[in-house]
This record gives C-alpha cells, structure tokens and sequence, in this order.
C-alpha cells in the first residue's frame, strides 16, 4: 500500500491522541489495538493486487489494451 500523507503509520496511530481518547472511553488496550494493526497490515499486505494484475494481464496482451487507448 502506498503511504500518503493522510495515511498514518501504526506508530503514529498508537501516539494520536484523538485515537488514544476513543480507546480509553471504549476500553481498549493498547497493546491489543497494535496487535489488531499489525495483524490487518499483514494480512492486507499478502492480498494480491488486482490493479497490479490487471495491467500485468494488460501490457502481456496487446489485443486486451482499450481501442481509445
């Protein structure tokens, strides 16, 4: 995933304050909100790309490319 500057890192997310409010009023612990984090930036991290797959499919099969192209 490409990081703009909207994005926040995990250890940006950890710090922020407005975050930190919710999980206390919520009652979540810190160290299980960065292990929820964690375990979705993998698993995000290990799906395939379709936008990836489709230009691969793309630029390997002249006759897929758009004729307005």
């Amino acid at each position: 995933m490409t990081k703009t500057r909207d994005d926040l890192t995990i250890s940006e997310a950890l710090r922020d304050p407005l975050i930190a409010m919710v999980m206390r009023a919520d009652g979540v612990k810190l160290e299980d909100f960065k292990q929820l984090l964690e375990t979705a930036a993998v698993k995000r991290a290990q799906r395939p790309n379709p936008v990836k797959k489709f230009i691969n499919i793309i630029q390997s099969n002249p006759a897929a490319t758009c004729s307005f192209c």
